[in-house]
């Protein structure tokens, strides 16, 4: 496997280089040159997305090597050097992002935590600030898709609130799970963005990505769900998400500076209510109270 990561690291740097890409970078980004860049990225990452949903499903997540393979396939995908034009340096970690969903959704789905835990604690060099930073951090959605560049990821974008996870949610369905039921592999999606975000704040990024999860009411069940799961460990999922987030004591912590940074830039988000009651759910979920739907916890935000 080792050989194989490395082979497709090779190529998608050479597509990455390749004549058809720098003449599209050479154009002003639009509705038709960000969709033909993006096509092209995921045209020439698709068999390494195959073969890290196939590690983060099947490979022994104790494992050093397949730990390492892992993060340094998407680790060496998600490095950006500034040159040219800044759009078009950020948008060449595009593949490492595809990668991070990929691995991410994968192993979740499988328990193997481990997986994520080697991703998200990786580093990598970042050239505009001469420092490392937190893979997290270097391919956020919203810096890959750099400015209002992911509002041109495909046409009719322009308002959507979580344009990349809009993008990338049918995406990934139809390479990995074309054959699943949707409602359950958005419960995924959603949840996999979510710990990414929540991850970042424990990462002390002091603005996360606030994705799909943050919208789209029917995945909430399921959040909820997981959230009171993890925090009183129980289920097949919760030691290891627990233990992805720093523990119980580090999971409190982080839940707090969450809902503290939603309810500060709610302003900024308009009628898309961001999740600032990350606390609260724990605080109920240690005391035997189980949330099932928005309305029941709507209860304990705004007692009567």
């Amino acid at each position: 496997m080792e050989d194989a990561k490395e082979q497709e690291i090779a190529r998608i740097q050479s597509v990455l280089t390749s004549p058809e890409l720098a003449e599209l970078f050479s154009r002003q980004p639009s509705v038709e040159t960000i969709p033909a860049i993006a096509q092209i990225l995921e045209a020439a990452t698709t068999p390494s997305m195959y073969a890290l949903a196939a590690i983060g499903r099947y490979a022994d997540e104790t494992s050093p090597e397949w730990l390492d393979i892992v993060g340094d396939w998407i680790e060496r995908l998600s490095t950006r050097k500034i040159e040219g034009y800044e759009w078009a340096s950020y948008i060449k970690t595009y593949p490492g992002l595809l990668l991070l969903y990929t691995l991410g959704i994968s192993a979740l789905r499988a328990g193997k935590i481990n997986f994520l835990k080697e991703v998200t604690s990786r580093q990598v060099y970042s050239d505009e600030y001469n420092s490392d930073t937190f893979l997290l951090n270097a391919i956020d959605p919203r810096y890959v898709f750099y400015r209002n560049i992911s509002q041109m990821i495909e046409p009719g974008f322009e308002r959507r609130f979580s344009p990349v996870s809009d993008h990338l949610d049918p995406l990934l369905k139809s390479k990995l799970y074309a054959q699943e039921e949707e409602a359950r592999y958005r419960d995924w999606f959603d949840f996999f963005e979510f710990l990414l975000s929540f991850k970042s704040v424990e990462q002390s990024e002091k603005s996360p990505y606030f994705g799909s999860f943050t919208w789209r009411w029917e995945t909430k069940k399921f959040m909820f769900k997981m959230i009171h799961d993890t925090a009183t460990r129980q289920g097949r999922y919760s030691s290891g998400i627990s233990d992805l987030l720093g523990g119980d004591a580090q999971l409190q912590e982080t839940a707090a500076k969450y809902d503290a940074i939603a309810v500060k830039s709610q302003q900024d988000f308009g009628r898309v209510s961001l999740p600032n009651h990350i606390s609260l759910l724990i605080q109920l979920a240690k005391k035997g109270t189980r949330i099932s739907r928005y309305n029941e916890l709507a209860k304990y935000l705004q007692p009567n």
